[in-house]
């Protein structure tokens, strides 16, 4: 009866990372939802708190705090690049753990999970960018969910690879450690100059985001904003026909 209940736990788990993509991409409409019905981002709630519900927003202030997260945003979408490259675009959005080998190379050397550790970032980022009740879902259901995943992961890989244990006692999951000896920018930086254009692709819907929040930066009118969506989403799907490949992508 326990090897059925985890046999039955195991499929259930396996299902939910078939569909993660979904999920993500579902808490995120639900946030939108909730920030077309309330229409003051998070940013701007804390600086009413802080200076006064008085207080005016200028057009010069909007703009120098949304570099925050947009900054943030950017940061954590060269990481998922960088990984994505590494790993090859087919590993990355397989609907199943891929790998019979350890990787190290770029940011494995630095963090376990680079890949979630971006989207962790990005999600922290769209928080900062939404209305309270979107932050909500967003930080308090993404994140949550990508640990599990990262768990999910784990426990397969520990499994598969024998060396995986030894790898997992070294490297910290999500945060490079002080002193570890990770060499982090030129982890991020030597994926990103031999297959740029790949990861590019791989993170098409990602980096189309990042178009668009820099349009809603410069003017916070929404058609623009999915104008410069699907630039940016045309840009990222063509950049293996307009960037030269300097490597070839991972099996």
């Amino acid at each position: 009866m326990r090897d059925l209940s985890k046999h039955s736990l195991a499929n259930l788990l396996e299902k939910v990372y078939k569909i993660r993509v979904l999920i993500l991409l579902f808490l995120f409409v639900l946030a939108m939802k909730e920030n077309s019905l309330h229409p003051f981002p998070l940013w701007s709630e804390a600086i009413r708190i802080l200076e006064g519900r008085n207080y005016v927003i200028t057009e010069g202030v909007r703009h120098l705090v949304l570099l925050f997260p947009i900054g943030i945003y950017a940061g954590s979408l060269a990481m998922r690049l960088s990984a994505s490259v590494t790993l090859g675009s087919k590993t990355v959005w397989s609907s199943a753990p891929q790998g019979n080998r350890l990787v190290r190379e770029g940011l494995f050397s630095c963090v376990r999970h680079p890949l979630y550790t971006g989207s962790a970032g990005m999600i922290l980022s769209l928080s900062l960018m939404s209305s309270p009740e979107g932050a909500a879902i967003l930080a308090g259901g993404g994140i949550p969910f990508l640990v599990f995943l990262a768990r999910h992961e784990e426990g397969l890989f520990l499994d598969r690879i024998p060396e995986y244990a030894e790898y997992k006692k070294s490297v910290p999951p999500f945060i490079p450690s002080i002193g570890s000896g990770c060499h982090f920018l030129a982890a991020l930086m030597g994926p990103l100059r031999s297959g740029s254009a790949r990861g590019l692709r791989s993170e098409a819907f990602n980096v189309a985001l990042l178009g668009g929040f820099l349009s809603f930066w410069a003017t916070p009118n929404l058609p623009l904003f999915w104008v410069a969506f699907a630039l940016f989403l045309g840009l990222a799907l063509s950049a293996p026909f307009w960037i030269p490949e300097r490597g070839k992508e991972p099996s």
